[in-house]
């Protein structure tokens, strides 16, 4: 019997997920999805250390405020030496807030091995720029629950 409701409860939490994930994914709108492309497109150039893909992609103006605080600007960024580098960064939960048509904050969080810190929210605004988006500011913020930890 414990079993049998044990099996029950899995299936359950099962059905609870997919059937979540299907709402999730029924919700975003051609604009969200356009967004999350572009920005899994900069996440795949800066892992394979695309530099020319990278400096298409983020706006000659562009700041960022790094996990530790400091201000950062595009070349620091496209010069970076502790690129994400690692083919096993992890993106997900991926969330667009539309600011117009020309503009967009997409915020995710991100696992980084071997980097600290390892995990981090991360909130980028691109801006649509003589017709095609761009990177314009990005926030690191380290996950608080895994400040300190270390691989």
């Amino acid at each position: 019997m414990q079993n049998t409701l044990r099996r029950l409860g899995l299936v359950l939490v099962a059905v609870t997920l997919a059937f979540t994930q299907h709402l999730f994914s029924e919700s975003l709108t051609a604009f969200d999805l356009q967004l999350i492309a572009q920005q899994k497109q900069l996440l795949q150039d800066t892992t394979s250390r695309n530099e020319a893909a990278i400096n298409r992609a983020v706006a000659s103006d562009f700041r960022g405020i790094a996990p530790n605080g400091d201000f950062y600007d595009k070349g620091e960024l496209v010069d970076a030496d502790d690129q994400n580098t690692s083919e096993k960064i992890r993106a997900y939960d991926f969330q667009v807030v539309k600011l117009n048509n020309e503009a967009a904050v997409v915020a995710y969080n991100l696992i980084v091995p071997g980097k600290h810190p390892r995990y981090r929210h991360m909130t980028d605004t691109w801006a649509k720029i003589d017709g095609r988006w761009q990177l314009k500011f990005r926030q690191i913020t380290p996950n608080l629950w895994s400040a300190n930890d270390l691989d």
